[in-house]
């Protein structure tokens, strides 16, 4: 197995950028295509973090040698490098293209330089905090692009739960009035019930550490869910928001993901 850098030119962000992508064993000798996995970083964070402070490429290892995790390309991306975290949408006063650099920019240059199975049923994205938020947005608003999506204590916001901090922070600069049109269209809880009337909506799960800041806003969306009526994982541990939980809860996402790719696929 093998982790390398892999530059790229982003037209939406018209920026250099670099990621980093896992390859299984054998790759450079075979023809096999594979499935992908994108995975998120959050707030402060980079493209290495899950290496670095992750233990990735070590868990990856371990589980394609174990035969928990089938053969697969794991790309590691940058959020495209805005301020404190760009959550991975586009922006409404026009800061930057986020979610089109990952759509069009990072999907396609993946597909391009290596091989993937380049389909929805073989590509999906997991992230943790502001990359939690940014696996289910990415899926729920795509999901002809990514067939599944987990978030390790994720940022799963609604605009029904947005407070005080929405004037003194940059999330009015990210989504607009929080009333309007562009707000809602980033809602997550009002995205699950837009996919409700799809023949195949994006596989979810999402777990979170009972002790985390997050977890009531987990707990709020997967009660939003259950209300709905949309089929979904969720769990809870125990654990606060740091490493040591995310590294400790990377496999179980990893399994959830191989198991998506594992199922049988309706027509």
């Amino acid at each position: 197995m093998s982790v390398r850098p892999h530059p790229f030119f982003s037209g939406a962000l018209y920026a250099r950028k670099s990621c980093f992508v896992y390859v299984p064993e054998g790759y450079d000798q075979g023809e096999e295509r594979y499935p992908v996995i994108y995975l998120l970083h959050g707030m402060y964070q980079s493209e290495s973090n899950w290496l670095l402070k992750g233990n990735a490429e070590q868990t990856l290892d371990r589980m394609m040698d174990e035969g928990t995790l089938r053969k697969c390309i794991v790309v590691m991306p940058n959020d495209g490098g805005y301020g404190t975290g760009t959550f991975y949408v586009n922006w409404y006063d026009g800061t930057g293209n986020f979610e089109d650099y990952m759509l069009y920019d990072l999907v396609g240059e993946i597909d391009k330089a290596f091989r993937t199975i380049p389909d929805r049923e073989h590509r999906a994205v997991c992230g943790l905090s502001m990359g939690g938020f940014g696996a289910f947005s990415l899926a729920l608003r795509n999901p002809e692009v990514f067939g599944a999506a987990v978030s390790l204590s994720g940022a799963l916001t609604s605009t029904e739960l947005i407070g005080p901090q929405y004037a003194r922070s940059d999330i009015s600069r990210m989504i607009g009035p929080l009333n309007g049109p562009y707000a809602q269209s980033l809602d997550l809880q009002k995205l699950a019930e837009h996919r409700l009337h799809d023949a195949h909506p994006p596989a979810l799960y999402f777990h979170c550490g009972t002790e985390d800041y997050l977890y009531s806003m987990n707990e709020a969306f997967h009660a939003h869910l259950n209300r709905i009526g949309y089929t979904h994982r969720y769990e809870t541990y125990s654990g606060e928001h740091n490493w040591d939980y995310w590294t400790g809860h990377l496999a179980r996402s990893l399994s959830f993901m191989d198991s998506f790719f594992a199922a049988p696929k309706n027509p």
